[in-house]
């Protein structure tokens, strides 16, 4: 059982988030423009607009799914021999996930609209709540906790257990590093198509809050059924290939952060130990 903490493991999460967002901000950009039908920015800065929002964002969610995945861990390995089965691990990083949209579905609202208007993150908070009331950094939560459950199953549930099966795989095993890159890859893009549908339709209820002008926006079905007409199913899937490079890129750093500082922490602690025995 792992000496490592929740609180800790909230401390890497936060870490881990900040980390990401730096190294894959622009695909944000690029996925936004395809999915509310925008052209692409043609300053290279823009592609970084809304990048303190969106860190501000996933400080706490990553932070939080990390916190509540090993929190939710440590109570069901208490009083227990046997390791956690693989659906009890992909369950609680389904239960992390959803918990962490009460952060992220108001950051990703302010991010959008940082990007439609160039305005600053308070004057978009402002303009935004001044025309459609506090609630509307709201809009898009059910979608928004679907994707996170999907999301965090993904990198926090599968990748390890991926990761795991692989090791003993034939021609995997015997690759360099081969376990890893397959466990990442396959749960990136597991985490990819399953997510993609809910995040097209949470940009879109966030894109255009004004329900007088675009009523097919004011539910996850309404919005749905708007799309899926005017595109098409796949429509839903707009922004799918910089979503994806970004979401497995993103396994890769969250994982690797994390895997860093618990191996660091332990390591630690087994060393403190055997110098208080010697």
């Amino acid at each position: 059982m792992s000496s490592v903490s929740p609180v800790e493991h909230t401390a890497i999460g936060g870490l881990a988030g900040l980390i990401e967002v730096g190294v894959m901000q622009p695909t944000v950009a690029l996925k936004n423009c395809l999915q509310e039908g925008r052209s692409f920015p043609t300053n290279i800065s823009a592609y970084y607009r809304g990048l303190f929002i969106n860190a501000g964002a996933m400080f706490p969610i990553i932070a939080t799914q990390f916190g509540v995945n090993r929190t939710i861990e440590k109570v069901l390995e208490s009083g227990r021999s046997d390791p956690l089965s693989n659906s009890q691990k992909i369950g609680m990083a389904m239960v992390a996930g959803s918990t962490s949209s009460v952060f992220g579905c108001p950051a990703e609202y302010l991010m959008i609209h940082q990007q439609r208007t160039g305005k600053s993150l308070i004057g978009a908070f402002k303009s935004n709540t001044s025309l459609y009331g506090y609630s509307t950094i709201y809009r898009g939560l059910g979608a928004t906790v679907s994707r996170e459950a999907l999301y965090a199953a993904g990198y926090l549930g599968l990748m390890p257990i991926l990761r795991k099966e692989f090791t003993d795989a034939p021609v995997i095993k015997d690759i360099p590093g081969g376990p890893y890159l397959g466990a990442g890859i396959a749960a990136g893009i597991f985490g990819t198509v399953t997510t993609h549908p809910s995040d097209t339709i949470k940009t879109r209820m966030q894109a255009f809050p004004d329900l007088k002008k675009n009523p097919e926006y004011r539910t996850v079905y309404s919005t749905a059924r708007h799309i899926i007409q005017e595109g098409g199913v796949q429509a839903m899937f707009a922004g799918l290939v910089p979503r994806g490079f970004r979401i497995i890129g993103a396994v890769f750093i969250l994982n690797g952060v994390k895997n860093t500082a618990v191996d660091f922490l332990e390591k630690k602690r087994s060393g403190e130990t055997a110098d208080a025995l010697s």
